[in-house]
């Protein structure tokens, strides 16, 4: 059965792009698709703001992460900010290559706390920090540009997890201080999964030529390799997803035509009145408004119902997935996606009001389903 994904990823793909990954797959090397590939990274790395080179790598946004740690990470000190699930999968990913790594914890409902941060860096040497932006486990909005700003100031890198953030928050790699960001095709980017999409400032690409590396595919040495010997026909070592990056370059075609601030500006409209409509319904933000993230939205049952009857009960009877989320909150949070314009359509988001609406009054719950409409369409 096809359900109307509501998630945080994968989403659901507009029409426009949808057209552009349908059908018989090209090869995968020769100029003109050495151009597309070329240019597609290009447009990537313009949108989030980036003059560095941007990879798109056969796998998920976990690679990506991975591929960042691995190629500029070894042997090094790290410092990993957690808030969340993936802020837990970031330290396993770093620990794996570095055995001198350390976690700083905050609580899950609330951002990364600067202060605690700036301490931290002054009081102890660190070569790295790495931190997602959009905790994508709690709907948690963490503040890049301070972190990044805070990390220059204490001599590390900043790597970015940007997977849940791309082209849909703000996000000026450049002139925030940057140095690697991560992010991946299924989300912002409105594409099928396939990809992890990692850019990186040049002169962090220039100094790779003097050390060694200790992997191969998530290597970026290797990519380099290959990007200078084979530049006009397979600027890349491995066989791409061909459909995957032809719909990426169709939706970075479209972001760069409407223009990203208008994308990030579209995304912190309708999640304002998105979040309006659910606290309409009788139910509470699971973090306060202007600490959320725009892309998804974490709701607390309150303690009213069980997320996970809710869930099965959209998906068997309505035909809508919406998640759950992990760990603590498992059993009082629920996660609704609204990354691409499909799932941002007013149609899409009254069908799910409905649902929950219906489930609530069905459970004994009141639910005021049309001033939940009202707010939506206000």
């Amino acid at each position: 059965m096809k359900y109307l994904l509501m998630i945080p990823g994968p989403v659901e793909i507009p029409d426009d792009i949808l057209v552009s990954f349908q059908g018989q797959p090209v090869a995968h090397y020769g100029p003109e698709w050495a151009e597309l590939y070329l240019e597609t990274a290009g447009r990537i790395s313009k949108i989030i703001g980036s003059k560095g080179r941007t990879f798109l790598m056969p796998g998920s946004g976990s690679l990506g992460l991975d591929t960042a740690a691995a190629t500029f990470c070894r042997s090094k000190r790290c410092l990993v900010l957690n808030n969340g699930m993936f802020g837990e999968r970031l330290y396993n990913i770093v620990s794996k290559h570095t055995p001198d790594v350390e976690v700083l914890k905050f609580p899950l409902n609330i951002p990364v706390d600067q202060d605690i941060v700036n301490k931290t860096l002054k009081d102890k040497k660190f070569d790295a920090v790495f931190m997602t932006q959009v905790e994508t486990s709690t709907g948690i909005l963490n503040p890049a540009e301070e972190i990044s700003k805070i990390s220059k100031e204490n001599g590390a890198l900043f790597i970015l997890d940007a997977i849940s953030s791309a082209a849909i928050e703000r996000l000026e790699m450049d002139n925030w201080g940057v140095d690697i960001t991560v992010t991946a095709s299924q989300k912002g980017f409105e594409c099928p999964a396939g990809l992890g999409i990692v850019t990186v400032k040049l002169s962090l690409l220039d100094g790779l030529r003097d050390s060694p590396g200790h992997t191969w595919y998530t290597d970026l040495r290797v990519w380099c390799d290959y990007y200078d010997m084979w530049h006009d026909w397979h600027p890349f070592p491995v066989t791409l997803p061909t459909n995957t990056i032809m719909a990426l370059a169709k939706s970075s075609q479209i972001i760069e035509t409407e223009g990203i601030s208008s994308r990030q500006k579209m995304h912190k409209e309708i999640s304002s009145r998105f979040r309006k409509a659910i606290s309409e319904l009788g139910l509470k933000l699971y973090a306060k408004e202007n600490q959320c993230a725009h892309g998804l939205t974490a709701v607390s049952t309150d303690g009213k119902f069980e997320p996970s009857e809710l869930i099965i009960f959209l998906k068997k009877k309505l035909g809508i997935q919406i998640s759950g989320s992990f760990g603590e909150i498992k059993n009082h949070v629920f996660r609704i996606g609204h990354m691409s314009r499909k799932q941002c359509l007013n149609v899409n988001f009254i069908s799910l009001l409905n649902g929950i609406a219906f489930f609530m009054k069905k459970s004994g719950i009141n639910a005021s389903i049309e001033k939940a409409i009202d707010a939506l369409i206000e």
